[in-house]
């Protein structure tokens, strides 16, 4: 073999090993940031830190794997039932934990509340569906190997439920951030859920708007957890991955949806070449970064100031 076969053989490795980290980085990072996003919605429109939302992200994978695997529903009508599950559960959780203590003398009562509910839903599925890992099956698979479908490009294997990753939270992203940013709907749920007093004088039921901005936020997480939930294994553990969200709100800035998105993309992509580069330690990687990020920007690369809570 000559030096140009041996040369060429390494950069092909070198391009399939680098595409293959940018499109999984991408795909977690997309994951990252429904959760993310999800976080900066209830900040921004009613002024709470939900630190269940990764436990949401689990229940997602879940409630997916129960509709999919042990009721054996087919996807065209999982996907709908699915979705209106994780609204409905989105209304329990805000008439249950935010709606009785929106008035609290003490701030952080509602916070508190969340990391309760933490709790709470990780032994309500255990009790469910057990203690052990299950795995989900791709949503395209090879009829004959059973595993994930594939897509060639070149000498390049991509998963499919990689690419679907992508594109289903690509989707969602740009939906909600054309809903919050550009259209009036969004802007009019924001302010309504900010100041209860307005929102009431022009006649609009606060409950309707702080209702549609929990359904939206959660759902969107649940959505992450079905996505994931194929790649991973499905276990009580995947709330940790929040981590990476809030670490994802922290670099892009509190507050800000376009920074959320971004900075949850980039901790995918670093977390995917730390992966390769570091091994074990690419969490060591990540949370690092975040700690420098907190010691010399700790706004975010587009932080703005928090809008109080009315």
């Amino acid at each position: 073999m000559g030096i140009n076969a041996v040369e060429f053989e390494v950069n092909e490795v070198t391009f399939n090993t680098i595409l293959s980290m940018l499109v999984n980085g991408t795909a977690f990072g997309m994951v990252y940031a429904l959760m993310a996003m999800g976080i900066i919605l209830l900040v921004r429109a009613i002024g709470v830190l939900n630190f269940a939302q990764g436990d949401f992200f689990m229940l997602g994978a879940y409630i997916a794997l129960g509709y999919l695997v042990d009721l054996e529903l087919p996807l065209p009508i999982m996907i709908p039932v699915a979705l209106l599950t994780y609204a409905l559960i989105a209304l329990i959780f805000m008439i249950c934990v935010y709606w009785p203590l929106r008035e609290a003398s003490y701030p952080a009562a509602i916070v508190i509340a969340t990391i309760g509910t933490s709790y709470v839903i990780k032994e309500l599925v255990q009790i469910i569906w057990g203690s052990l890992p299950r795995p989900m099956p791709p949503l395209l698979s090879n009829p004959e190997t059973g595993g994930a479908k594939l897509l060639t490009i070149g000498t390049a294997k991509l998963s499919w439920q990689m690419i679907i990753t992508m594109l289903v939270g690509a989707a969602a992203i740009i939906l909600v951030f054309i809903l919050f940013e550009k259209l009036y709907a969004g802007r009019m749920m924001e302010a309504a859920a900010q100041d209860k007093y307005v929102a009431e004088l022009l006649g609009i039921p606060t409950i309707i708007t702080v209702a549609a901005t929990y359904i939206i936020s959660i759902t969107l997480a649940s959505i992450g957890g079905f996505l994931m939930a194929p790649m991973l294994t499905v276990n009580v553990t995947l709330g940790t991955l929040q981590l990476r969200a809030f670490a994802g709100v922290v670099i892009g800035g509190m507050g800000n949806i376009k920074g959320a998105i971004i900075g949850a993309l980039f901790i995918g992509l670093l977390e995917s070449f730390s992966s390769v580069w570091f091994g074990a330690y690419k969490d060591a990687v990540v949370f690092s970064v975040l700690l420098l990020f907190l010691v010399f920007r700790p706004q975010g690369l587009f932080g703005t100031k928090i809008k109080d809570k009315a």
